[in-house]
């Protein structure tokens, strides 16, 4: 019984060692939604001969084999159908375009102010007014394309003298007020409500986002009309 767990389980590594393999060399995060599910599938099936030894090898390595064989029958149909791949696949979505943040994009795909600032820290860009577009691919990565005039620094323009923003605090979020944030800028609400009326707004509701960074720059959008 022992030699036979032994041997399961090297025979179950190998064979999902070549699986995965085969299905390429994706970190879990790159993995598109139809390989992460193929992924997990085969991590249960490798168990199920694992858990009980008395189960016949080839239970676990049947259902195995098929869900290879249905991956790259997937992934050569992707290559044929574009309508196939956005069933499967989904599409990218943007959610900034030309400086601005696209609120219904926000909400249908359930992603959070706070989210959205840390996928583009992450990035390496802490003001959205830089941006040209920003795109939720379907992957769930976020790719962002800047201005020309905020790309990275080259050779070629690396003499240019630059002021450094610091990091935008974020002042209004989805029609509220970040109060200790504002506080913590030694700022108060008529400031506040102050910007919103030079930018046209007339109250904290009909602000979507509001920043501040270090240098007092301001970037602010309104809430879109429904």
């Amino acid at each position: 019984m022992l030699w036979r767990s032994v041997g399961y389980t090297v025979m179950i590594y190998i064979i999902v060692i070549i699986t995965m393999r085969l299905m390429g060399k994706r970190q879990v995060g790159d993995m598109q939604p139809s390989e992460l599910v193929v992924t997990i599938l085969v991590s249960e099936m490798a168990t199920i001969p694992l858990q009980d030894p008395d189960q016949p090898l080839i239970n676990g390595i049947v259902p195995i084999l098929m869900l290879l064989a249905f991956n790259l029958a997937l992934s050569f149909g992707f290559l044929k159908s574009h309508l196939l791949w956005r069933v499967f696949e989904g599409k990218e979505v943007i959610v900034v375009e030309e400086g601005k943040i696209d609120e219904r994009a926000m909400r249908r795909n359930r992603l959070t102010l706070a989210e959205l600032f840390e996928m583009l820290r992450l990035q390496g860009y802490t003001d959205i007014s830089q941006l040209r577009y920003a795109i939720i691919e379907s992957n769930g990565l976020l790719s962002v394309i800047p201005y020309e005039a905020h790309k990275a620094m080259t050779p070629t323009n690396a003499s240019v003298q630059v002021q450094e923003p610091g990091m935008p605090q974020v002042l209004i979020s989805d029609g509220k007020i970040m109060k200790k944030k504002l506080q913590k800028l030694g700022l108060n609400e008529q400031w506040l409500l102050n910007e919103l009326s030079a930018r046209g707004l007339q109250s904290v509701k009909d602000a979507f986002v509001l920043t501040r960074d270090e240098c007092g720059n301001i970037y602010c959008m309104a809430k879109e009309k429904r």
